[in-house]
């Protein structure tokens, strides 16, 4: 007898003979040829057809579970399955598919139409899966068959007839209607189970082997014992001759009998109940609980088997050999326990049993692995099912051997994934083989836990597990060799194996975690390999090897990519994947290109547009190695360290390139305004869209250092502000020159300037001033879009501001800002000193007015001197300068001088202030108003040169330019028309319209009495009417909404000082020359304001600015005037102390309420509505200076000792009460840091 490739031994070590496995295997296929001549027998008795005592008719349910169950991957019934098998069915059933015969059975359509109408009421909704749907049909099928005539051998033929055609309706509705839902898979299994039998039928009771004499054999002969299948099953397993297997079945067909099967299962029974080694005792199992549930259920089966025989032969009961048989068994405890292998060499393997070797696991093994052997080399395929490696018959015969030698079904589960896993080592088998092993394993824990298993299966489930761990690992390590080849289908099944393993604690607890066998899956040399056919590629010498990089990059993120969505879904404990090796063999060759191309020379000047190219690739390979990389990363990818110099570069560059992209954009701005809507130009769109094409380029970046992206963004927020300061500087210049183009421009004087240009200046002096009489140029639509512009970048900044989360990232850096080293404090500070303009100056000539320019000291050296304005108390000079100082800390004093052509020139005053990082060390321009001595003020901007690395301080530098542009530029505007406004509202323009000469020979006007009526008033100005009409509307139609409203305002303003101007004479503690109007002159100045309230409000229609913004505060103080202006000198003094007091006593109070009308401003296509009628506020008195200013006009000493003392007081006031001081300490708010102001150290 030809014995098996493989030698199995039991644990003592001694070789299993395969004569004796093949005698113990013949002898359970006798015995079941027996039990089913028994059965045959009874067929005649109308009993059921009962194959075997361990297989009965309930198989057929069984087998069909255990083929096609799959427990992780159920094969669910899906609407479209339901509904095209219901078609086909329909078909059958009304006769249209005749294309089989039995679709002619009547049993075989009533079966279907059965069927059919079931899914009918679920065909919406369909529940349960192709197996449920199989088994369904077998029982109608079985009903219908059984309802026609008994059940024989020739009823199971017609039923498994119909259960295939009815599988092969199925097949053709899941590959052909449904094939886009249905797995592959399924169709197979059921493909397979078409050329397979039930569980438990044999084909020589359905279909009889005909004897020699071309007869069937008669039931219970030897010749049909000869010619049973599962007799022929063994003969051929174990490739004996004819006549030595016919020989042998002789032999055997005496001992294999009944009574002798009863005999080994009462031995059974009394090994279970005394604690034989044989079929198990207590120290075989891990403790007294698991062994009683063990032996009740032992003893159970073997019981009901028993019970099972007497039924079937009711004579068993009465054999009285038993007894005699029964003593001699007790040999047994010679016998070595199941589950026990510490045998005497010297015993013979055959034992006392009849049907039971003595060493069945041993027999068991070696029986399995020649049925593996023998179905794999010999059975042909289509006799086994595609996803198990036993054929049917090699099926039947291994579970009549476990069962009838008392095997467990965990032993048998363990051996059959042992005896695969070695095949599968060996490529015998495929890994589908190593899924049903586990299948067949985890069906067996799901029916009894691994905690109630003997102890040797549980240490050998442990040993195969890590084995099995072992081969796949292996399997995977030579796949990988070749990753970019491997199908993911077969890594997925695998790992997934893997993870089983690892995650399932029903395989117990010792298995060894594989971790230096996963660790031995990243020694690939296959990504090694890879990388050097990516890395061919031509050297670029010229940059380095920046376009090599680019190139090399590009190829490996595209490896990469592919890798990654064939395996990404790959984990094998949460740390293997494919493409975490590959990146981690592959990532660091890159990271080492990087990193020699990172200090070359020539990368420092590379161009910076492929670099950042680059710098976005890297990134990519950056976040792919981060997300699909190994656990144990390692820092490869030093972004910051490799691309932090280009980044500055860029920065650097930018910074550069601003003041051309600037001028650029105002050279091509025609300053037209892009919309109705938006009324900029084009060069705050192109600006701007620089501006966030910048901020976009870092956002993109998507730098790894949080901190340093925020520095970036710091660093950009000075290129912008650099830029708006450019940009505003710019078309301040173009305003400038637009608004004064009718000025000639006049050189600054020096200190050191000569008698004869004094002199030139004051002759000059008059030709210029004869200019005031000519009707100033219009404003033109491009200066309000200039304006507009500078409003739109304000505009457009708080957008980038929020933008760049500027907020959020001031918030950072001041959170990480680390304490850096203490740098020395610099010994030199740089002030820029604008100064602005000057208000309400002494006026020190003849003619009322003054001719001021500064000058500043320091420690007596001057250090700057203004140009000259003339004839003016509110003079404009908007000159900066530079101040170098080397002291930390400064005093300066600011003097302003009246200009004489002969004599020293006068002071009109002055003021001292200091320079000190302590005020300035915020390195913004302060806008400060200084009060002058004796009177006046002096507006500066003292800012000290320096930056700071927050981004808030150069977004907050920005705003501050725009609104000071745009204040300014409404200044510039009312600076062009208050000249010929001064003009137009003047005292020469009164004597018009009185008829009085003011001629230089006579000393006294013609006195003239001429009341003028309204017209005559309105004829007076008309040239000022028409001016203000048609600029007001240029204005109107050019300048935001915004900007229109603080335009009129300010030109508003500025005819209320004029108006107030011709009432009264500057302030000055000296008398004035000036005479005071009469009542024909007074009345025609207060028609001429109410003429411009009508023209500024819209004239009947009242469209334009409404009556709440023009009747301000400063209206009704011009007002006032009329009530003190012809009042007794004594009154006047007595109204002066009143007004006073009633300052003081609103200062105590916290000030005059906020004049909410401002607030409210009449949109330029508001109709006009109804209003009701606004009650008006009572003439108040005037001001305390207002009186002053009429005080002059009166003559007497006393007048003059009264203006010298009050103004000796304003210049030197008295300290507060302590009172006064509590109430405005606790009700005026803290000031805020400003420059010291102080007195001058002696009088002026």
């Amino acid at each position: 007898m030809p014995a098996s490739r493989r030698i199995d031994k039991t644990a003592s070590g001694k070789s299993i003979s395969p004569v004796i496995v093949y005698d113990f295997a013949l002898r359970c296929a006798l015995r079941a040829c027996m039990e089913q001549t028994h059965q045959r027998s009874d067929l005649r008795k109308d009993r059921s057809d009962r194959y075997s005592l361990h297989l009965g008719l309930g198989d057929r349910l069984s087998h069909w579970s255990e083929k096609f169950s799959d427990d992780t991957k159920p094969d669910k019934l899906t609407r479209e399955i339901v509904q095209s098998l219901l078609r086909r069915l329909d078909d059958i059933k009304k006769g249209r598919d005749v294309s089989q015969p039995e679709y002619h059975d009547p049993r075989f359509v009533a079966s279907v139409t059965h069927l059919r109408r079931s899914l009918q009421l679920y065909r919406y909704r369909p529940s349960g899966s192709i197996n449920d749907l199989v088994a369904q049909f077998l029982k109608i099928a079985e009903g219908e068959v059984k309802r026609a005539n008994t059940m024989t051998p020739a009823s199971y033929d017609e039923l498994d007839r119909f259960t295939k055609k009815f599988v092969g309706v199925l097949i053709l509705a899941l590959s052909e209607d449904t094939s886009s839902t249905t797995t592959t898979e399924s169709v197979e299994k059921l493909r397979a189970w078409m050329f397979v039998q039930p569980s438990g039928q044999h084909s020589d009771i359905r279909s009889p082997v005909l004897s020699k004499s071309g007869n069937p054999p008669v039931y219970g002969s030897l010749e049909a014992f000869e010619t049973n299948s599962m007799v022929k099953t063994v003969q051929h397993l174990f490739q004996v001759s004819e006549v030595e297997h016919n020989k042998r079945v002789k032999e055997l067909h005496g001992l294999c009998t009944e009574p002798a099967l009863l005999l080994d299962m009462k031995k059974c029974i009394h090994n279970v109940h005394n604690g034989q080694l044989f079929p198990g005792r207590l120290e075989d199992f891990p403790n007294q609980q698991v062994f009683d549930q063990w032996q009740q259920r032992e003893v159970k089966q073997l019981t009901e088997l028993i019970k099972s025989m007497m039924l079937l032969n009711p004579s068993l009961s009465t054999n009285g050999s038993d007894t005699e048989s029964l003593s001699t068994g007790f040999r047994a405890s010679f016998r070595n326990s199941v589950y026990n292998h510490d045998n005497d060499s010297g015993k013979s393997l055959e034992g006392p049993h009849t049907f039971i070797p003595a060493d069945p696991r041993a027999c068991f093994r070696l029986l399995m692995n020649m049925c593996i052997d023998y179905d794999t080399n010999v059975t042909p395929d289509l006799e086994r099912a595609k996803t198990s490696v036993f054929s049917q018959q090699s099926d039947n015969l291994l579970r009549e051997c476990w069962k009838t030698w008392r095997l467990s079904g965990s032993f048998r589960a363990i051996l059959y994934l042992e005896l695969v896993k070695t095949r599968y080592d060996e490529n015998e088998l495929d890994f589908e083989c190593v899924k049903d092993a586990l299948r067949a394993l985890d069906k067996v824990i799901k029916e009894s836990s691994i905690e109630n298993w003997a102890n040797k299966d549980r240490e050998d489930l442990n040993l195969v597990m890590n084995g099995l761990v072992k081969t796949l690992c292996h399997a995977l390590s030579e796949a990988l060799e070749e990753y970019w080849k491997i199908s993911p289908g077969w890594v997925d099944d695998v790992a997934s194996t893997l993870n089983r393993v690892y995650d399932n604690s029903s395989y117990g607890h010792e298995t060894t975690r594989p971790r230096l066998t996963l660790d031995q899956l990243h020694e690939i040399g296959a990504a090694v390999l890879r990388w050097r056919s990516i890395g061919q590629l031509q050297e670029d010498t010229e940059n380095g090897g920046l376009l090599c990089l680019l190139a090399l990059a590009d190829k490996l993120t595209k490896e990469l990519v592919s890798v990654t969505k064939r395996h990404s879904k790959i984990i094998i404990q949460g740390s293997f994947s494919v493409p975490g090796i590959v990146m981690g063999r592959q990532m660091p060759f890159f990271a080492l290109e990087m990193e020699n191309w990172a200090y070359l020379p020539e990368a420092k000047s590379a161009p910076i547009e492929t670099t950042f190219q680059l710098y976005h690739k890297v990134l990519t390979l950056k976040r792919l190695y981060d997300q699909y990389g190994t656990n144990q990363k390692v820092s490869l990818f030093k972004v910051e360290s490799w691309f932090l110099s280009h980044v500055r570069r860029w920065l650097k560059t930018t910074y550069e390139s601003t003041p051309v992209w600037v001028e650029n954009a105002i050279q091509q701005d025609q300053f037209v305004p892009m919309n109705t809507v938006l009324r900029s130009s084009s060069s705050i769109v192109d600006l701007f869209t620089v501006f966030h094409e910048a901020v976009n380029f870092i956002h993109n970046l998507q730098w790894p250092n949080e901190i340093q992206h925020c520095r970036f963004f710091t660093a950009l927020s000075k290129v912008i502000s650099m830029a708006i300061d450019h940009y505003t500087q710019i078309l301040e210049e173009m305003i400038i020159e637009e608004i004064y183009s009718w000025i000639e421009q006049e050189p600054a004087t020096s200190v050191t300037s000569a008698f004869l240009n004094k002199a030139r200046l004051q002759l000059t002096r008059s030709r210029r001033m004869k200019k005031n009489n000519t009707v100033p140029e219009d404003f033109s639509p491009e200066l309000c879009v200039k304006i507009n512009d500078i409003e739109a970048a304000r505009a457009q900044l708080d957008k980038l501001y929020s933008v760049m989360q500027v907020d959020d990232i001031s918030q950072m850096m001041r959170g990480n800002d680390t304490p850096s080293i203490e740098k020395a404090e610099p010994k030199n500070y740089m002030y820029s000193i604008k100064i602005v303009s000057a208000e309400d100056l002494q006026p020190l000539d003849h003619n009322g007015l003054s001719d001021p320019y500064v000058i500043m000291e320091i420690n007596g050296k001057q250090i700057a001197r203004t140009r000259t304005a003339y004839e003016t108390l509110n003079p404009r000079w908007d000159q900066v300068f530079d101040v170098w100082l080397t002291e930390k800390t400064v005093d300066v004093v600011a003097i302003v001088y009246d200009e004489d052509l002969i004599g020293a020139d006068d002071e009109c005053g002055g003021v001292w202030f200091k320079l000190s990082p302590e005020y300035y060390d915020d390195y913004q321009e302060h806008e400060i108003e200084l009060n002058l001595h004796p009177q006046g003020k002096l507006k500066l901007r003292v800012s000290m040169e320096g930056e700071k690395d927050d981004i808030q301080f150069w977004f907050g530098r920005a705003f501050r330019t725009l609104r000071r542009a745009e204040e300014d530029s409404f200044t510039l505007i009312v600076d062009k028309m208050s000249r010929f406004i001064r003009h137009c509202l003047s005292k020469g323009t009164l004597d018009k319209v009185l008829h009085r000469d003011r001629s230089f020979f006579r000393f006294s006007r013609t006195i003239k009495v001429i009341d003028p009526g309204l017209q005559d008033c309105e004829d007076a100005i008309a040239p000022l009417l028409d001016y203000l009409e048609r600029n007001l509307k240029i204005l109107n139609d050019n300048l935001s909404e915004t900007n229109l409203r603080q335009a009129v305002l300010n030109i508003w303003k500025d005819i209320l000082i004029t108006l107030e101007s011709v009432l009264l004479p500057p302030l000055s503690e000296h008398l004035s020359e000036v005479k005071p109007l009469d009542d024909y002159e007074f009345h025609i100045v207060f028609k001429w304001l109410e003429l411009l309230k009508v023209l500024f409000n819209g004239g009947e229609d009242e469209d334009a600015v409404p009556l709440e913004i023009l009747e301000n505060s400063h209206y009704y103080s011009l007002l006032a005037i009329n009530a003190a202006y012809n009042l007794e000198t004594e009154e006047l003094m007595e109204m002066y102390n009143t007004a006073l007091s009633n300052q003081a006593q609103m200062r105590m109070q916290g000030g005059r309420k906020a004049d909410r009308s401002k607030s409210v401003y009449h949109s330029r296509h508001t109709a006009r509505r109804e209003r009701p009628e606004r009650k008006k506020p009572s003439i108040d008195i005037p001001s305390s200076e207002a009186i002053l200013r009429i005080l002059r006009m009166r003559p007497g000493k006393h007048v003059r000792e009264f203006l010298r003392t009050e103004f000796d007081k304003r210049n030197n006031p008295a300290p507060p009460s302590f009172l006064a001081t509590t109430s405005l300490a606790l009700s005026s708010p803290l000031p805020s840091p400003s420059p010291q102001l102080l007195a001058p150290p002696t009088s002026t």
